[in-house]
């Protein structure tokens, strides 16, 4: 179970890992041969950038000197394999949706992010001073809109640079552009509910308990 970081579930995590790697690997390379004979240079980029892309959250935990747990490397790989692979290389984007419950998704990621990168700060598993928490609240939304915002950016570039309209523009304008955020934005308060929840009742969560077993891992 997602949460618990017991050393049966620490072997269970490192298979699982090694599962979807192997998966992300084959679809890939699925991608490549039909985009390839469909002679798609578009989707073929993006097969090389969705070979990228997963190290992205282990080059930022490398930056920061702090190692990631399996769990957390699991997730990003399948939200990886879905916003990138999935969604640009086998038009994923086009299905009723699907980018809304990504860029929900990235929401209540970037948040967890935030909590860890917060800690790691603070060097405190839980905020107790009340200053701090406050701080912690708006540090955690603000990433996560800062992320959103990134986002947004980068799909924004790809129909700039590569005439990639991931952000349909020419469909919607900037309607696309605001609720991806907004769902990002919507995701967070959920995350903000789940940490004032804990910090006022102590009830935790086993999204919260993802940050606390990484914190474990690191300090």
């Amino acid at each position: 179970m997602i949460g618990d970081y017991s050393m049966d579930n620490k072997r269970a995590y490192k298979c699982t890992l090694k599962i979807f790697i192997v998966i992300y690997v084959i679809t890939s390379i699925i991608g490549f041969y039909i985009n390839y004979v469909n002679n798609d240079s578009t989707a073929l980029f993006m097969g090389v950038v969705a070979l990228i892309t997963p190290w992205i959250i282990p080059g930022i935990f490398k930056l920061f000197k702090l190692t990631a747990t399996d769990e957390i490397y699991i997730i990003n790989l399948v939200f990886i394999y879905f916003a990138s692979l999935i969604g640009s290389c086998f038009n994923g984007y086009s299905l009723p949706f699907f980018d809304k419950a990504l860029h929900f998704s990235s929401g209540i990621f970037a948040s967890l992010l935030a909590v860890i990168l917060f800690c790691k700060i603070k060097k405190e598993k839980r905020i107790n001073k009340i200053k701090d928490y406050y701080l912690f609240i708006l540090f955690v939304n603000n990433t996560n809109l800062a992320i959103a915002m990134l986002w947004e950016l980068y799909e924004y570039m790809m129909l700039i640079l590569f005439n990639n309209d991931c952000i349909n523009h020419y469909k919607t304008g900037v309607h696309d552009s605001m609720s991806d955020m907004i769902c990002a934005l919507i995701a967070g308060i959920i995350v903000l509910g789940l940490i004032h929840r804990y910090h006022k009742f102590g009830k935790n969560s086993f999204l919260l308990k993802l940050c606390e077993n990484f914190y474990d891992q690191n300090y």
